[in-house]
C-alpha cells in the first residue's frame, strides 16, 4: 500500500501531485499542496514538521503528517488502534489553550483511499 508510493523522490523530495482535490462524503474540498519528504532534503521533512509540532502540543500525538495544504493545514494519519491508517485533516488555526483535538476531520479509511479519490484542480490555471 504506502510502499508503492515510497519512492526515492517521495522519501527524499516529496511529490507535487497532479491530482490535489480531495471531496469529502459532505462536498467539503481540501486541497494537497505537497507530500511531505520522509527524509531530509530541501523541504521540511515529516521528522522534523512532527517534532515542531509535538514541541508545541499543537497535534494530537496519535496523528502522522505526511502532506500538506497551503496556509499550513496538515494531512495526517492515524497510529491509533482503533483507527490506524485511516486518514485526517488538521486545521492548524485555533487558540492557545483550546484541544488541538477538536481541529482534527476524519477523510478516509485508509492512505490508499484517500490517494485513488484525489482529483485535479478544476479552479488551478496552468
Amino acid at each position: 500500500m504506502v510502499g508503492a508510493i515510497l519512492t526515492a523522490d517521495f522519501i527524499c523530495h516529496g511529490i507535487y501531485p497532479g491530482k490535489t482535490v480531495f471531496t469529502d462524503k459532505n462536498g467539503e474540498l481540501y486541497v494537497v499542496n505537497s507530500f511531505i519528504p520522509v527524509r531530509r532534503g530541501k523541504e521540511l521533512s515529516v521528522e522534523k514538521t512532527l517534532w515542531l509540532l509535538r514541541e508545541d502540543e499543537a497535534i494530537p500525538d496519535w496523528l502522522i503528517p505526511f502532506a500538506d495544504e497551503d496556509g499550513g493545514n496538515l494531512f495526517c494519519f492515524s497510529v491509533r488502534e482503533s483507527d490506524h491508517g485511516a486518514i485526517y485533516y488538521y486545521d492548524h488555526e485555533f487558540e492557545y489553550g483550546e484541544d488541538p483535538e477538536e481541529h482534527v476531520i476524519y477523510l478516509a479509511e485508509s492512505l490508499t483511499t484517500f490517494i485513488n479519490s484525489l482529483a485535479e484542480d478544476e479552479d488551478d490555471e496552468d
